[in-house]
């Protein structure tokens, strides 16, 4: 589980040109929510945002920590949407779950496939059907990503979700036949050889030709 601390600014004015105003600031409009929790408007650093988005750990599964400025106040959220914008991607709001303690959240994991398989060295091929799965859990043990050993895997061999190496506080939420990824048998590419029969058609064939010109010759004298 990755913890990002990000500080931000409590803002009371809403609307299209309050919004714009905070972004010609260098900040970007964003809500805090959550369940049985009060929204809270606030602003928040735009290169930090970039950055979480840019970070190659999974954004989604982060819990950030935002404190508000000239208050006590600490929120630990979820990011749950980023709007940007369609031309420049820059940031133009962002949503953030607040976190209750002791509640199960359910989200996306990405799984992270290591080592070579077997299959693969024999010249199998890897196919790749999902490479994330849905999970429930309280937010102590959100992980980043789950780490799958594929070395093992033969050629024909499938990973299902069911045989994800979880741990127990996590709840798979995912259909647990769903295959994850197959190792599949090399494509063997038959090229047809020519036989007598083909060879000596195309002999005569050829001979037909030099002969027309030929006769075309003698008809004319």
């Amino acid at each position: 589980m990755i913890t990002v601390e990000m500080n931000a600014i409590k803002r009371n004015d809403l609307g299209k040109q309050a919004n714009k105003k905070v972004r010609d600031s260098g900040l970007v409009p964003a809500v805090v929510y959550g369940r049985n929790k009060e929204n809270i408007n606030i602003s928040i650093s735009g290169k930090e945002l970039i950055k979480l988005l840019s970070a190659t750990e999974s954004k989604e599964n982060s819990i950030i920590s935002i404190s508000i400025d000239g208050t006590d106040e600490v929120r630990k959220v979820l990011l749950k949407e980023a709007h940007l914008d369609t031309l420049t991607s820059a940031p133009l709001h962002f949503d953030f779950y607040e976190i209750t303690e002791g509640e199960k959240l359910k989200l996306v994991c990405p799984l992270n496939f290591v080592g070579k398989p077997e299959g693969v060295k024999q010249g199998g091929v890897i196919q790749t059907l999902s490479n994330q799965i849905s999970i429930e859990c309280v937010p102590e043990k959100i992980p980043n990503n789950i780490t799958v050993d594929i070395s093992d895997l033969n050629i024909g061999d499938t990973l299902f979700v069911k045989d994800l190496p979880i741990e127990e506080e996590i709840t798979i939420l995912s259909n647990p036949e769903s295959t994850t990824i197959s190792i599949l048998a090399p494509r063997i590419v038959v090229e047809e050889t020519p036989t007598e029969d083909d060879a000596e058609g195309a002999e005569g064939s050829e001979d037909k030709e030099n002969t027309e010109p030929a006769k075309e010759e003698s008809d004319k004298s």
